[in-house]
């Protein structure tokens, strides 16, 4: 039976050797990488498209629901941040959930520490986080919803908390600086993972 990576070389007519499959283990190596950046940028493109459509009722007021009304997501952003900080190792100084200065709604202050190579899996990890989560829970969410049989009111909230999740699960700029500075420590994993892969029968 041929495995999936066997199927995407020969997808890319790059034929059976060594070379190929390093040459698409070098291109899913760099999908990885910048995919939670991608998944960021679509999630970040549905809230400006909720942002435009609450703007044909009032400005102040889309940037008041999907700043504060949809606080959950918050919450749950820098609960994300400061579990996966914790998780990994990194001293966390501060959280905050609720400020509305410097364009911020909420942040956690950390410091990375040990190795440098675990101080890059900090910052990528602590970085991507909201996302992880985010995803994880949206999922969960809308599975509920659609298996059905639940109430009106329960439809409208968990709904809510869809929305809330989708506001807030992609990476601010602060975010997406920490990624970039310690994301390359999966490279080589990831690189020896899928080259592993394409000798899988």
């Amino acid at each position: 039976m041929t495995s999936l990576m066997q199927q995407i070389i020969a997808w890319f007519g790059w034929g059976n050797g060594i070379g190929a499959l390093a040459g698409i283990s070098i291109i899913l190596t760099a999908v990885a990488v910048v995919a939670p950046v991608a998944v960021g940028m679509l999630l970040y493109g549905l809230e400006r498209l909720q942002i435009a459509f609450l703007k044909g009722i009032d400005r102040d007021f889309a940037y008041f629901f999907v700043n504060f009304v949809t606080f959950p997501g918050t919450f749950v952003h820098e609960m994300a941040h400061l579990s996966f900080a914790v998780i990994t190792g990194a001293e966390v100084h501060e959280i905050c959930m609720f400020e509305s200065g410097a364009g911020r709604l909420g942040h956690i202050s950390y410091c990375a520490r040990g190795p440098k190579l675990i101080q890059m899996l900090q910052h990528a990890m602590t970085a991507m986080a909201p996302m992880v989560v985010g995803l994880t829970l949206g999922y969960i969410l809308l599975r509920t919803i659609w298996a059905g049989g639940l109430p009106v009111w329960a439809h409208i909230g968990l709904w809510y908390l869809v929305i809330s999740l989708v506001d807030h699960s992609t990476m601010s700029d602060a975010d997406l600086a920490l990624y970039f500075r310690g994301v390359w420590v999966f490279v080589l994993p990831l690189f020896a993972f899928f080259m592993a892969l394409g000798f899988v029968a």
